[in-house]
């Protein structure tokens, strides 16, 4: 049993830190939707649907919302998919998809800015707190062999350790003036993905093998392009870098 503990101490800490954080949370909201009158004790909870979508849709349910979302992706940032397992629950939560994409692209954002704010000043050791050392050193070598130009490529492509990679870049001191565009485009895209799914591919039109054999060429040509485009702009900025 002890041998056992040993060797998955990591996963056995993380599952038990998600589980606490998952009660935690939903003790919250069970507590605020107590108190607005969302849910009562009658013979057991009842649960009072036209209040809640009354509250959902007000200035106050917004900023709860985006709220849970900061501390949930926040805390639990060392979970892959956790973002998105929530930007999916605020899609649920709303019948209007821009609506939804706007709570969710907000709470994004100001995740994000937090935990670059955390590493910038709680440094190195904070984010092997937060994320785990794998992770973080996954990311410095990212961002130090790639540089700072493919910051945004990587924020748009799930492959990358993108959590990680934010954390990363505040203890790198990223600009600012780099960072927060990069995450408005890059996890805006992400988000959006999500959010409206395939609804803004013209399937209606590809209608041949050929018209998806094209579709497909188009998309491998842009994301070759970004690459590219990034590989050029990072020699650039090491260029300017070097003559200063």
């Amino acid at each position: 049993m002890k041998d056992f503990f040993n060797k998955n101490k990591k996963m056995i800490v993380n599952g038990l830190l998600t589980l606490g954080i998952f009660i935690g949370v939903s003790v919250v909201c069970m507590l605020i939707f107590w108190a607005c009158g969302i849910i009562y004790f009658q013979d057991g909870m009842q649960f009072n649907m036209d209040i809640f979508d009354s509250f959902k849709n007000s200035w106050t349910g917004y900023v709860m919302v985006v709220l849970l979302e900061v501390i949930f992706t926040t805390l639990l940032c060392f979970v892959p998919g956790a973002s998105m397992m929530f930007i999916v629950v605020i899609q649920n939560l709303y019948s209007n998809p821009f609506i939804a994409f706007a709570v969710a692209f907000t709470g994004v954002l100001l995740s994000s800015l937090f935990m670059y704010i955390s590493g910038r000043f709680g440094g190195y050791n904070l984010c092997v707190k937060f994320l785990g050392k794998e992770d973080c050193e996954k990311a410095t070598k990212l961002l130090r062999n790639k540089g700072t130009a493919f910051f945004p490529l990587m924020m748009l492509f799930p492959v990358f350790p993108d959590d990680a990679l934010v954390m990363i870049a505040g203890t790198m001191k990223m600009s600012m003036a780099w960072f927060i565009p990069s995450i408005i485009v890059g996890r805006g895209i992400g988000t959006a993905t999500i959010v409206f799914g395939l609804s803004f591919i013209p399937f209606e039109l590809l209608t041949t093998p050929w018209h998806w054999i094209g579709a497909i060429a188009i998309f491998a040509v842009v994301v070759v392009g970004l690459f590219f485009g990034a590989f050029k702009l990072n020699k650039y900025m090491e260029k300017r870098n070097n003559l200063k």
